[in-house]
């Protein structure tokens, strides 16, 4: 549970972020300039300049990684963006856990999508959102895991 109230702002939008993506496969930008700020506004609230460039260079690693990603097209750009946006309020240091969480819970998340489909068949050629991941509830989830944790 996240007892720290300066995160809460952010969580809120991961938790909005994760919902939008998987109810239209897209996250705005508006939505991830909202995390950004929210985030960096956290850390900054919290811990000060210092955490806050640890949290920036989490970011920009996730970012240059994220948008790898997305030029291999293993993710959307939109995820690449969102992951960037939530590190922000996460120190370099917690970025193996966070990633950690995060693949865990994206594996977890396929697991039940294929598990959906082929147990209610609703598996359709040609419907983009059947068989696409939306990648922003294991960022959520990773996000929201790690700053739980951070709070100890």
């Amino acid at each position: 549970m996240i007892t720290e109230p300066a995160l809460i702002p952010a969580a809120l939008f991961a938790v909005v972020g994760a919902v939008w993506d998987v109810r239209t496969r897209r996250i705005p930008n508006w939505l991830v300039a909202l995390l950004a700020l929210a985030a960096a506004g956290a850390t900054l609230g919290m811990d000060g300049w210092s955490a806050l460039g640890s949290s920036a260079i989490h970011a920009a690693i996730a970012l240059v990684v994220g948008m790898g990603l997305f030029a291999l097209r293993a993710i959307g750009a939109g995820d690449a963006k969102f992951y960037s946006a939530a590190a922000l309020a996460v120190p370099l240091g917690a970025a193996l856990p966070m990633m950690g969480w995060v693949v865990a819970s994206g594996f977890a998340l396929l697991i039940g999508m294929a598990i959906w489909r082929r147990g209610f068949k609703v598996a359709k050629a040609g419907k983009k959102e059947g068989w696409t991941l939306p990648f922003a509830v294991p960022i959520a989830c990773g996000f929201l895991a790690v700053s739980a944790g951070l709070m100890g």
